[in-house]
């Protein structure tokens, strides 16, 4: 997971998780894991919510359903399912966060939280972040953490409202 794609600078986030935070997260009745057959769906997804914006990678709907296809498949880390959700409307996906085991960070990471336009700001991907925190709290884990593209302030009020700081960059010392 590098720190510059496609002209795009991203900056390590990282917070700790307490053994207390599954306890005091009720996962609502609306969500459910990721599952392998939501990777078409995952890509429609991705390639709504990132569309026209900093994170616009300019990729098509197939290009974004193999990028699910690969963090589901091992290849940034271990895919941690038990930590892994979405929320489904009729209409498809609303929200997904993704989160794997990339050990060079030496703690699990949110690959992915994407909302379609429709449901931005309406705290969706609030509560799937939760999910996976409280998660990967209960699996043990102590820390996690996010690469959040420089910009996105959207991105960057999310994890700093669940406790993530941003990483100095190894050229700030």
């Amino acid at each position: 997971m590098p720190s510059s794609t496609h002209g795009r600078s991203a900056q390590l986030w990282k917070r700790t998780l307490c053994n207390s935070l599954h306890r005091s997260i009720v996962l609502s009745a609306s969500l459910r894991r990721i599952q392998s057959s939501d990777i078409s769906a995952l890509g429609m997804l991705f390639f709504a919510a990132f569309n026209g914006t900093i994170d616009d990678a300019g990729q098509t709907e197939t290009q974004y359903a193999l990028k699910a296809t690969a963090i589901l498949g091992g290849r940034y880390g271990e895919w941690i399912s038990e930590a892994s959700w979405t929320v489904e409307q009729t209409d498809g996906l609303q929200s997904a966060c993704l989160v794997c085991d990339y050990h060079s960070y030496g703690c699990p990471v949110i690959a992915v939280v994407a909302t379609a336009p429709g449901h931005q700001k309406s705290g969706t991907a609030g509560v799937l972040l939760d999910a996976a925190l409280a998660t990967l709290s209960a699996l043990g884990h102590f820390e996690c953490c996010a690469m959040v593209t420089k910009g996105n302030l959207a991105s960057e009020r999310l994890f700093g409202s669940r406790g993530f700081s941003p990483l100095p960059d190894a050229g700030d010392s």
